[in-house]
């Protein structure tokens, strides 16, 4: 049964990722306390529990993001069990409202009152002053063209995966798929007991961080990780259960692996923000203005959304991008402008 519960905030949060959480510390540093982040896992930073393994490196500059802080959050090199305890002393110092395992429906300007009305799948709706939509991309993992064509018993025995904590390996014949900075941290991780080979459309690496690079030319160099580049996969067929590849450069000798990991990044809930009225590039990514607000007036999109060319899919890009949408929103629509942006390679207030 729909529930018909009303909660009327000045600012809810969608998301309780790196940008999430930090929008909502920056927020409460400028005033606003009347505030809710709403997130569709269990627990925060959802993504970094998902497809990090226990002990995998986070660095500060990721994706060709400079690691410059704007804001109050910032982040020097560390792993995932650092991120994690951070961001729950964050939580906790702050005291910041977290409502989990809520599901996000739709979203529209609602003209009565000056705001958004918010729906969740279970029913509960919000009325909030500002939107910020701080959901990732990896919510929905970007599928292959021809993923479709994939038989399903190796997806649900579990042989097609994007993601590395699905389960466990060892002593494994694994095909990692990408060329970016995730397929290359699966491959180093997954090396230390299978044996590995990377597969990536590109002649060379083109997307890595300056340490992933310099980590996978010694592991190529000392073939530790097989790599197949350029080259593309046009089928994948089932071999006894096992997954059977075959690349275009090669069709008339598929290989058998045990297990295919992508590693291609995600995709944008195009539909969500259209049903909101957020207007779209040709590449189907949000149109933003320097604060991140978005087409619509109060609705601000920070985070992974952004794409890699303004911040997204670094954790300090996310940081960087809450301050900027808070502060705008705060300045614009509140009058209350914050001090100075802070400019540091290395501070961190929690």
């Amino acid at each position: 049964m729909e529930q018909s519960f009303v909660e009327t905030i000045d600012l809810l949060i969608i998301g309780a990722g790196p940008a999430g959480l930090a929008a909502a510390v920056e927020a409460q540093r400028g005033g606003i306390s009347n505030l809710l982040v709403v997130e569709k896992g269990p627990s925060h930073s959802q993504m970094v529990r998902t497809y990090y393994k226990e002990g995998k490196r986070v660095d500060a500059q990721y994706a060709g993001v400079e690691a410059l802080c704007y804001g109050i959050l910032c982040l020097r090199d560390g792993n995932r069990e650092g991120y994690l305890a951070m961001m729950d002393h964050v939580i906790e110092s702050s005291r910041i409202p977290i409502r989990y395992n809520t599901e996000i429906w739709s979203l529209v300007a609602s003209p009565d009152t000056d705001g958004f009305e918010v729906k969740t799948a279970s029913g509960l709706r919000y009325l909030a002053k500002f939107v910020i939509v701080a959901i990732g991309k990896m919510g929905r993992p970007r599928q292959p063209d021809y993923y479709r064509e994939i038989p399903a018993v190796l997806k649900n025995g579990k042989r097609i995966l994007f993601d590395i904590n699905t389960r466990p390996f060892d002593g494994a014949r694994i095909l990692v798929v990408g060329g970016g900075d995730s397929a290359a941290e699966y491959a180093q991780m997954l090396s230390v007991k299978n044996e590995v080979t990377l597969s990536y459309r590109q002649a060379s690496f083109t997307r890595l961080n300056s340490i992933n690079e310099r980590i996978m030319a010694e592991m190529i160099a000392q073939k530790k990780i097989r790599v197949l580049m350029p080259s593309n996969i046009i089928k994948v067929e089932d071999k006894g259960g096992r997954p059977s590849v075959n690349f275009a450069e090669t069709q008339d000798a598929p290989e058998v692996f045990d297990a295919v990991l992508y590693g291609l990044g995600g995709m944008t809930p195009v539909a969500f923000l259209q049903t909101a009225g957020v207007q779209l590039s040709t590449k189907g990514e949000p149109v933003t203005d320097a604060a991140h607000e978005s087409s619509v007036p109060k609705l601000f999109i920070i985070g992974d959304l952004l794409g890699h060319g303004h911040g997204g899919g670094s954790i300090i890009g996310g940081f960087n991008s809450a301050s900027r949408a808070v502060r705008h929103m705060l300045e614009r629509y509140l009058k209350r402008p914050l001090p100075p942006e802070m400019v540091s390679l290395d501070h961190l207030l929690y």
